[in-house]
């Protein structure tokens, strides 16, 4: 449990630090003066709220610090002061702090990073429109024509320990690829010196992260497309290594001056190319089905000694769905995609607090993952599934314990290292099965009501759907 209350530790001195507090201010007298809210509480506030409104979470909040409670509109003040940005930097110092203990799980000593981006539903306000935007189209020209407008939400997440390095959230047409960079920018101190694998889908297939990878050291394993390289790549059975010559163009086309200075020194870019063919049948179909045939592709640079190419697709697929799941949580159980006002700066740290609130989550999921592995058997599992904690059961506790955020606010509980680890104990026996092999329809699937939640576990969003008036239901139909 000492991890445990270690990042809890860590966490109250980030938010104490003036560094923090600096970033958090808008004008040069935000939170410097005594006020009954202070920067910590909105932060707190941010990070552990949960009720449906905000008069709940107020309520709630200060009955568990046994504090008076304020009023909605002295609190939306509050809220509506704090900077954005700071919590992009309380996730940083958290994770600069996380490795400096040197006690963090690895594969083969590297440090398995993730990225990804996923689109947040905003409410219809009229700024978050202009900020923000959304998808447009043959009838909607404008982003002020936008009838819900989106985020692009970014997370480059260690897969491994459940911590997350960075995140960002821009408007709804930013580009995944920059986003990443920006993420490896700011980490860079973070991860000089350490051994680093970069999962990443086929979106990100771009030789110019591949060059900055190999320009800092890092590893990477990118799924392909099937037209990207082809001419190089239909060269290659299943493992094999193709080199793509630079031109002229290419080198135009580049935007960041690093890599375009390390293209000139290269003759040509050299890539590891993993060939794999995967076939599937769809679960819960009572007529017998033909099996569906996946071909894919990745793009690496990982040694074939250490790392052959069955390990490779086991890696990618396995270690990245951890980064999907994130997702999960933080849409579903944390409800990043609930929202009490329409303002930027408010709906902004909402959802970055949510993601702060994941953080935290993930140190209480690893301990009790590790207690739930220590009562196995010495002969092997026992059981048809293997079982780790559920996460909603973690979400919905951290956010509700009172003696958890007067730790947080206090830091004056003797009792503490008892307490978490009844915290985890409890944690480690809540548990849920990991069932692999699964596949469901995606497209033109029948349901009799639409569905009420925001994201699957599959990678996607939900799909559209149409009336089904003869079927009196609904079919998911492709856009």
């Amino acid at each position: 449990m000492g991890r445990v209350k270690r990042a809890l530790d860590d966490f109250v001195s980030v938010l104490s630090h003036d560094e923090i507090a600096s970033a958090a201010r808008i004008t040069a007298r935000g939170f410097t003066q005594t006020r009954k809210i202070t920067l910590t509480d909105v932060l707190l506030f941010y990070t552990f709220r949960f009720a449906e409104t905000t008069n709940k979470d107020i309520s709630a909040f200060y009955s568990k610090l046994e504090r008076p409670k304020v009023s909605k509109q002295a609190m939306f003040k509050a809220l509506d002061k704090t900077n954005p940005d700071v919590f992009p930097l309380i996730i940083n110092r958290m994770a600069d702090k996380f490795y400096s203990y040197h006690d963090y799980d690895t594969l083969n000593g590297y440090i398995v990073l993730a990225c990804d981006g996923t689109k947040m539903d905003l409410p219809p306000t009229p700024e978050l429109k202009e900020k923000f935007g959304g998808y447009l189209n043959g009838s909607i020209r404008a982003y002020d024509q936008v009838k819900k407008p989106m985020a692009n939400c970014s997370v480059l997440l260690d897969v491994l320990n459940r911590v997350v390095l960075d995140a960002s959230i821009q408007p709804c047409m930013t580009s995944e690829l920059p986003m990443l960079f920006q993420h490896l920018e700011n980490c860079e101190e973070l991860l000089r010196g350490k051994k680093v694998i970069l999962l990443c889908d086929r979106y990100y297939a771009s030789a110019e992260l591949f060059l900055y990878c190999m320009l800092h050291g890092y590893r990477f394993i990118v799924r392909n497309k099937s037209y990207v390289y082809k001419d190089y790549t239909c060269t290659v059975e299943q493992d094999g290594d193709i080199c793509v010559p630079f031109s002229r163009a290419w080198y135009r086309r580049m935007k960041r001056d690093d890599c375009r200075s390390f293209a000139e020194g290269l003759p040509a870019l050299p890539l590891r190319v993993v060939k794999n063919r995967y076939e599937y049948i769809l679960t819960g179909r009572k007529k017998k089905q033909e099996p569906a045939v996946v071909e894919a592709m990745y793009l690496t640079n990982l040694d074939r000694d250490s790392f052959p190419a069955d390990r490779v697709v086991q890696l990618y697929h396995e270690q990245r769905w951890d980064h999907e799941t994130a997702y999960f949580d933080i849409k579903n159980h944390l409800e990043a995609e609930r929202f009490n006002s329409g303002k930027y700066n408010i709906v902004v740290n909402e959802i970055y607090g949510k993601i702060l609130c994941f953080v935290l989550c993930g140190r209480f999921y690893e301990a009790a993952d590790k207690e739930n592995i220590s009562r196995r058997p010495e002969t092997g599992q026992m059981t048809q599934y293997d079982y780790i904690p559920n996460m909603k059961y973690i979400a919905d506790t951290i956010r509700v314990e009172h003696r958890l955020l007067q730790y947080l606010g206090d830091s004056n509980d003797t009792g503490m290292e008892i307490y978490l680890s009844d915290l985890v104990n409890d944690f480690s026996r809540c548990v849920v099965p990991v069932r692999p092999g699964r596949h469901y329809k995606r497209w033109g699937r029948w349901m009799s009501r639409m569905p009420t939640y925001k994201f699957r576990v599959d990678g996607r969003r939900n799909p559209a759907i149409k009336k089904c008036f003869n079927m009196n239901g609904y079919m998911t139909v492709q856009k």
